[in-house]
């Protein structure tokens, strides 16, 4: 079921499909039950400047990043190539403000700190098990795998902030989500260029 959710914001932020059916807006103000682990159902208020795939755009976006974080440290100490290693790092620095902009995001709009992704197989994500065999990888055969998957994980940012400068409505997301279109495109063009 969580599986068929994560289809369907994929599909409505790509822009296919009737963002409307997948995604309706929220009443303002939506108040949606929510509960935490160990603790009990709380009620949390949504701001109305966010619809739905303003929200869900945002709770895809952090595990997203935070996992590439994890490989990007890897690549930082096992990439065979300096240059690889370099990027790697000014890589991770982008990432790492990105996530406190994306959690700044979250809790302007009233969203509950949580990660409904986990344990998903989605485009731009490694599973738990290809990120252990990243980890026993070295040599160029690290640096081969390590830029594949970050390649994945650009392309599908791309896509996901494309889907939200069309169909999402707050402006400082719409506003991220155009800064990491242009950002990753650029870094695109560099990994492109590492691996000539």
């Amino acid at each position: 079921m969580k599986a068929l959710a994560a289809v369907a914001l994929l599909a409505a932020l790509t822009g296919c499909g009737s963002a409307t059916a997948t995604a309706p807006q929220p009443s303002p103000p939506a108040t949606v039950p929510a509960t935490a682990p160990s603790t009990p159902a709380t009620e949390w208020k949504i701001d109305p400047s966010f619809n739905s795939l303003d929200l869900a755009w945002i709770e895809l976006m952090i595990p997203m990043d935070e996992q590439l974080l994890q490989v990007l440290g890897m690549a930082e100490k096992q990439a065979a190539d300096p240059a690889l290693r370099a990027f790697a790092t000014a890589v991770a620095g982008g990432h790492r403000d990105e996530v406190e902009k994306l959690k700044l995001n979250r809790t302007r709009s009233g969203m509950p700190v949580r990660n409904p992704h986990v344990g998903h197989d989605m485009a731009g994500m490694m599973t738990e098990p290809e990120i252990v065999a990243l980890g026993k990888t070295s040599g160029p055969a690290f640096d081969q795998l390590f830029a594949k998957n970050l390649k994945e994980h650009l392309d599908e940012s791309i896509v996901l902030a494309k889907g939200i400068g069309t169909n999402g409505k707050d402006a400082a997301v719409k506003h991220l989500a155009a800064e990491i279109r242009t950002s990753r495109a650029a870094q695109l063009k560099q990994l492109t260029a590492l691996q000539t």
